[in-house]
Formats: C-alpha cells, structure tokens, sequence
C-alpha cells in the first residue's frame, strides 16, 4: 500500500536480486498509508489452481519477463498513490489523505491494473480493512510474516508476486503508536475504518505487502 506514506523524501534503501538479466529492486520503504478492499483487484482463483514458490533466481525467460511486468506496475502504482497522496497531504493533512485512500485510491490501482493487464493489490498481517481480500498463494507469506520478495507460479502459467513493505518514518502519523496519531487522525481512521488494527508501528517494521500477479505469457 497499500497503503501510502506522504511524507517520505526519498525511497530508502533498495534490496537487490538479479533475476536473469532483470534486476529486482525492491525499495523497503514505500508508501503505506491506504488500504481498501476497492485498492486491488479481486485475486479469484480457479477452485484447482495450486501455486507453488518459484526459485527467484533462477527463473525461466518466461517468467523474468513476468517479474519485469510486476515490477513496473508496482513502480507505477508506487508513484502514482505518492504522488496524489502527497497532494492531499499538502491540501489537507492526515485527515484528507484518510479520504483519499478511502475515496481515490481504488480507481487508482484499477486503471494501473487494466493498463498492465495484471491483478494488483496490499495487504497485511494487520489490516486497515478486514475486508481487503488476500490471495490464496499469499497465506504463507502472512503466517511467517517474510521480508524478502517471494514469487509464486500456477500450473496455468500465472506467476504472482509479493513485494514486502516496511514502515518509514513519516508514516507514524496514521500508523504508529497511539500517542503518535493526533486525535483527529484517530477518529478519522476510527470512522472509516472500524476495525482497524494498522497502528502500533515503529519505522523500520514490516508493515505489509503489495502483490502483483501476471497473467501467463502468449
């Protein structure tokens, strides 16, 4: 998300894996403030699909070129979500940037997916949202909570993605500990999202992941 922390200055560290030819940079900061069910595509598998984890490096032509595709619309969804989270940040605050996650935010990802032709979304093992739908292939990931990038393959051809997300500092404003949040922000979150367990974080964790699943290649 995702998921998205407006305030951040520059994308962090980078993790680097070389996935035969590609490079797989995976910032560990990124931006997590929004989260909604309407943020992501909906993951349907078939009812016999069974996913297995990939080796990641050592990846066929085929699915490098899936990971370079789940790459650019991570990146793409990224900037965009930044970019127009920032803008509601500087307009309105933390308050306004709660609307736009709510309100904004799922057409964003949904133009992002259509122009990738991919499913895309973030989740977490601590939801803003308990209605955000997680993958199938996913459920592992969350149980042991990983922080590296996994990837997943279907017997269709189908590979899928989950790059992990971890808190930056300027994020505690709507996800840190509660003397963090300003009241304001906590009945914002309280009014849009009942059930929220997204708070409690310090810079540095493991706030979620954003998945990305691409279709098989022609």
């Amino acid at each position: 998300m995702t998921t998205m922390c407006p305030v951040q200055q520059q994308m962090g560290k980078y993790m680097h894996n070389r996935v035969r030819g590609v490079m797989l940079v995976m910032p560990v900061v990124m931006l997590t403030a929004c989260e909604h069910r309407a943020s992501q595509t909906e993951p349907k598998d078939r009812e016999d699909t069974r996913w297995v984890m990939v080796d990641m490096e050592h990846l066929s032509d085929t699915q490098s070129s899936q990971i370079a595709t789940a790459i650019e619309s991570r990146d793409l969804l990224m900037g965009r979500l930044k970019s127009a989270l920032m803008g509601a940040m500087q307009s309105g605050g933390p308050v306004a940037a709660i609307d736009f996650c709510q309100e904004q935010a799922p057409a964003i990802a949904g133009l992002v997916a259509a122009e990738e032709s991919v499913k895309i979304g973030r989740t977490s093992h601590k939801l803003r949202n308990p209605s955000n739908a997680v993958p199938s292939w996913m459920e592992k990931v969350i149980e042991e909570q990983v922080v590296a990038p996994h990837g997943f393959a279907d017997d269709a051809g189908e590979l899928a993605v989950a790059f992990p997300i971890t808190l930056e500092s300027g994020c505690v404003v709507c996800h840190g500990q509660p003397e963090q949040i300003a009241p304001a922000v906590r009945e914002a979150i309280t009014e849009k999202y009942p059930e929220d367990q997204a708070t409690g974080f310090t810079p540095g964790d493991l706030r979620g992941w954003l998945w990305v699943q691409v279709p098989p290649v022609d």
